[in-house]
């Protein structure tokens, strides 16, 4: 199980550059990728999202690819570049060529120049996408533990509470019975033919038998979703609906108040376990 939340950032160095790639990892229904890179390096967004989507099934993913440079070092020539200008200026003099004094700004530009058409490679840059995806990951799976713990502990509290339902379901039943012997007496229908399939009609709409068998097996498969790989989040807020489903149906036709109770704190339970849905993969 893993989380749609997570970030990560990581870096690499290349011909004196420095480039970083930051990922950010937010909840969404479908897995939806934005990709920023400089303008030399749009070639590479199509590899880019292929490896994600081999990588994520689902999530909002921001990635954003750039160069770095330390502010101390912006305006900064290295002393093998200014050679190497005054080494081509010599040579092109020898030539015949008159050059002008090479300016502090246009050594700069030249340099900015280079820089940019000495682009990182396309397996250096995969490396440092491939880095920084596995960093992202690492962050969601640590995240989607702590949310397994708490639902693990959601689901054991609705067994405990179900089950405690279940034993009551004698006492709701007799006094489903208790109800239609006041109502016979009341109605003075003693001696009078009774519609039975009707009277069965009524029991049946305060049995709550079959709402517990169907919630239980839910929570089984809650349970089960715990263990299982690939996308889990839409299946536990499928799960989490039916569950609440049965619950409210329980609680309209219960007559114990004991049982209402505690299809109210089953509520509760069931809406974590719908939030939680909403953030895991």
């Amino acid at each position: 199980m893993k989380s749609m939340t997570g970030f990560a950032e990581e870096s690499t160095k290349y011909n004196d550059l420095e480039f970083r790639c930051l990922i950010r990892s937010l909840n969404s229904r479908f897995l939806e990728i934005n990709i920023k890179t400089p303008s030399f390096l749009k070639n590479s967004e199509g590899w880019i999202r292929d490896m994600i989507q081999a990588k994520i099934l689902r999530g909002k993913i921001d990635i954003d690819l750039y160069l770095h440079s330390h502010q101390d070092n912006t305006l900064v020539l290295s002393e093998s570049f200014i050679k190497q200008v005054l080494r081509n200026e010599k040579t092109l003099r020898k030539k015949g060529l008159t050059l002008a004094p090479s300016s502090f700004t246009s050594l700069f530009e030249i340099n900015e120049s280079f820089k940019k058409s000495n682009n990182i490679s396309d397996r250096n840059l995969k490396a440092l996408v491939n880095k920084s995806l596995s960093s992202l990951i690492n962050t969601r799976v640590k995240e989607g533990k702590v949310i397994k713990k708490d639902l693990q502990g959601c689901i054991t509290k609705m067994q405990t509470r179900i089950k405690k339902i279940k034993k009551m379901e004698k006492s709701n039943f007799d006094q489903i019975v208790k109800k239609f012997k006041r109502y016979k007496k009341e109605l003075n229908l003693e001696g009078k033919e009774i519609n039975i399939s009707e009277v069965f009609s009524n029991l049946n709409k305060s049995d709550i038998n079959e709402e517990v068998v169907r919630f239980t097996a839910h929570l089984n498969h809650v349970k089960s979703l715990m263990g299982s790989k690939g996308v889990v989040g839409k299946k536990l807020d499928f799960y989490s609906q039916e569950l609440l489903r049965e619950v409210n149906t329980m609680s309209s036709k219960a007559l114990i108040s004991d049982i209402k109770n505690e299809c109210v704190e089953l509520k509760s339970q069931i809406e974590r376990i719908k939030e939680h849905s909403q953030n895991v993969e």
